[in-house]
């Protein structure tokens, strides 16, 4: 073994030359691979080690990316399960209103991949007019497309809150009150879909206390929310007080998608 060592350090001192490195000062090297060239060892370990620094940052983004990515499959909550397919691609406009919401739904993501680019949109309409499936698919573009990893989810708010609700008996389920709403306000991106289903078929009598104080700790604790509501303006002030109303609509001018009865119903 001392005779090899011996071997490969007489190797390299033959081909030791006077000339030094402009960086260290220490003697070059003559190598013939891959081509000839003087090579400085000290530079040379700081390349290799700079090589694994970089690979290792560009090997954390991929992990979180994959992590950032997996919470819109692993937390969402869906009562449709037909949205998990939602896309702009599948999303097939009938009309001149359909195609505008189309439009505009896809600029929405585009500005949403700017992670410090914060407000809400509200998609707001008759019922069955792809309100949720526009939702899903700015989701989707984002959390596909973003150069900075970024956090999405959808939430159902009439089941969220049955699963809040189902939690009061259970101290450690993972749907409790406390839970949930970490989790939402964490989020880089949240669908708060079909809002005003969880209160009350009677659109004129207000959302319970209960209901309003859950949502105004998720929205005041967010800049950047999409809110798909069958509700009219008149409508959601009746439903939930004007603290509530003034966080869901930050920044959302030029950030709202209508539909009308111009528009049929997907669903029949």
């Amino acid at each position: 073994m001392q005779n090899v060592s011996n071997k490969i350090n007489d190797y390299w001192f033959n081909r030791r030359v006077d000339e030094k490195c402009e960086i260290h000062g220490c003697n070059l090297y003559k190598v013939d691979f891959p081509e000839e060239q003087l090579i400085c060892w000290k530079c040379l370990s700081e390349t290799v080690e700079t090589r694994k620094k970089n690979e290792g940052v560009e090997f954390s983004k991929i992990i979180k990316k994959r992590k950032s990515k997996d919470v819109l499959k692993r937390d969402s909550i869906l009562t449709d399960y037909d949205l998990k397919a939602a896309n702009f691609n599948n999303f097939k406009p009938n009309n001149d209103e359909t195609t505008e919401a189309l439009n505009k739904a896809r600029n929405i993501a585009g500005e949403y991949l700017v992670k410090d680019n914060k407000f809400n949109t509200l998609i707001t309409g008759v019922p069955g007019r792809g309100k949720s499936h526009l939702a899903m698919s700015i989701l989707k573009a984002v959390n596909d497309y973003s150069d900075e990893p970024q956090s999405c989810l959808f939430i159902s708010t009439d089941e969220l809150f049955r699963r809040i609700k189902e939690s009061f008996n259970y101290a450690d389920n993972k749907y409790s009150e406390g839970n949930m709403t970490r989790l939402l306000t964490k989020v880089d991106l949240l669908v708060l879909d079909d809002l005003g289903s969880e209160s009350s078929m009677n659109r004129d009598k207000a959302a319970s206390d209960f209901v309003q104080r859950t949502l105004f700790g998720i929205l005041n604790a967010r800049k950047r929310t999409i809110i798909t509501t069958n509700l009219n303006a008149i409508e959601l002030s009746n439903m939930y007080n004007d603290k509530l109303v003034s966080r869901m609509e930050k920044g959302i001018q030029g950030h709202i998608i209508k539909f009308t009865d111009k528009t049929e119903d997907y669903r029949k």
